[in-house]
């Protein structure tokens, strides 16, 4: 039996009472629904999987999972099913990217990001479309000759994710027994609320943010952290706060050292449609979480001046030092 699939316009809205069937051409004006994934691990690698011999562009690289939206699914209901059809990785948050309309093939692709920590010797091929699997750093994924990649849309954008140069490793370093870190946080104020993260092994609230990597900017690395972290893109707003902190790490690979911090914090503009999706890991691996807080939040917030700072905000930047070592 053919695949029955949605008809959309070029914005991508259904066009209620007609369908198109796979394999039948597509009137002009009309366009079907297709979703890719671009897969990358917690550990910054990419996947890539190959086409099956026997396939049209058999033995092609994909740097994506993905395939055409079947009737009545959504966007991401077709890209969590690709996803898992393609690797047997289920994804319950994806991050869409972008979303284009390609007329001359009656196309609107809507591309997605899975960031996973699932085990990357568990990829799953789907028979009869992928023989073979691997995952890629992101300067291995840049130097990947266009012929052996499957589509100009996907070449399109790596050469866009390689149009700037990768950022380096993050800015901490070993000091005299201790770490030295630089970081950025994002301050997101919405509906008298502020965004935080958590994570499952942590009963304690932190900000959105995470170490500056060099190469990037402060003001760089937060709109980076932002969109990794909630899958939204924002614009800074300005700076707000400059925080020196020493406190020991709680982290397994931290764990009891002395840490000297000095965080950037910044005011984001948030749109009112701001929806937040969760898709990131702490270096550990744990699995992370969103959460609106106030001042009335009963988990323990880091930084601490969250709770009851951020209300009546001064109009410069605040210089803030805090020192766990004479504490009690």
């Amino acid at each position: 039996m053919s695949e029955i699939w949605d008809a959309y316009d070029s914005n991508l809205i259904k066009l209620e009472g007609r369908e198109l069937i796979r394999g039948k051409s597509i009137p002009e004006g009309v366009y079907h629904l297709v979703c890719d994934v671009l897969v990358r691990h917690a550990d910054g690698s990419f996947l890539l999987t190959q086409r099956a011999a026997n396939k049209h562009f058999g033995g092609m690289w994909e740097a994506s999972a993905g395939g055409s939206a079947l009737k009545g699914e959504t966007p991401l209901q077709c890209a969590k099913r690709e996803l898992f059809e393609e690797t047997g990785i289920a994804a319950d948050k994806l991050s869409e990217l972008e979303r284009v309309a390609s007329p001359e093939n009656r196309t609107i692709f809507v591309e997605f990001l899975c960031v996973t920590n699932a085990d990357k010797a568990g990829v799953k091929l789907q028979r009869g479309e992928t023989q073979a699997y691997k995952w890629v750093s992101y300067e291995d994924l840049m130097r990947i000759k266009k012929s052996e990649l499957l589509t100009e849309r996907m070449q399109k954008f790596i050469d866009e994710l390689g149009a700037k140069p990768a950022p380096g490793r993050d800015m901490c370093v070993d000091c005299a027994g201790g770490v030295i870190n630089l970081r950025v946080g994002a301050i997101i104020l919405k509906d008298g609320k502020f965004l935080m993260a958590g994570n499952e092994r942590s009963d304690y609230l932190y900000s959105v943010g995470g170490r500056i990597k060099f190469g990037e900017t402060a003001e760089e690395a937060v709109k980076r952290e932002v969109f990794e972290e909630t899958g939204v893109r924002l614009e800074i707003e300005r700076l707000g706060f400059v925080q020196e902190n020493y406190f020991y790490g709680d982290s397994p690979a931290k764990l009891g050292k002395l840490i000297y911090e000095v965080s950037f914090f910044y005011y984001m503009k948030v749109p009112e449609d701001f929806e937040p999706v969760s898709m990131s890991f702490t270096e550990d691996g744990a699995a992370e979480k969103l959460v609106w807080a106030d001042e009335n939040t009963q988990q323990t917030l880091y930084p601490a001046f969250f709770r009851n700072g951020l209300s009546n905000p001064d109009p410069g930047v605040k210089h803030i030092v805090t020192d766990e070592r004479y504490k009690g």
